[in-house]
């Protein structure tokens, strides 16, 4: 029985390591195209914040006997693939920028929420909610900054 609950969370865990690396290419690729200068450090610094968050996920997955090197699943390859193409599109258009980012954490949010239901052990379940609530952050941020550029 413990076996499939660590094998549960590994899942979980080895989904927020996917979705962690999609927000740093996504966020590394907003900073890349936006004009406003405050507004592309702080993409720079959320895409480092995230890849900060997937080592420390990585190192829950060591400690739990996985490989912190999983695939990468079709569906999160599928959906860098659309943000790639959706961004080159943008351009520089703050706006829209700013709506991809949104869509990327509240998807974050939920997967973050799945993961904790998944019931890891204590202090992995602190490093998610830890992380899980600085994203829950970033997302109202974000809606910040999209009521104050319109």
């Amino acid at each position: 029985m413990q076996e499939t609950k660590n094998q549960a969370v590994l899942d979980k865990l080895y989904e927020l390591v996917q979705t962690c690396e999609d927000s740093v290419k996504e966020y590394q690729n907003a900073a890349k195209h936006l004009k406003e200068g405050e507004l592309s450090t702080i993409f720079y610094r959320l895409s480092q914040q995230r890849a900060l968050f997937r080592e420390e996920l990585k190192s829950c997955i060591r400690d739990l006997g996985g490989s912190d090197q999983p695939d990468t699943s079709f569906s999160h390859t599928l959906q860098r693939i659309w943000i790639e193409f959706k961004s080159g599109l943008n351009g520089n258009d703050t706006d829209k920028i700013i709506n991809t980012c949104e869509k990327i954490e509240r998807g974050a949010v939920q997967r973050y929420e799945d993961a904790l239901k998944a019931d890891p052990p204590e202090y992995i379940k602190e490093i998610i909610s830890k992380q899980h609530t600085m994203i829950k952050g970033t997302f109202t941020q974000l809606e910040e900054f999209k009521r104050n550029s319109g």
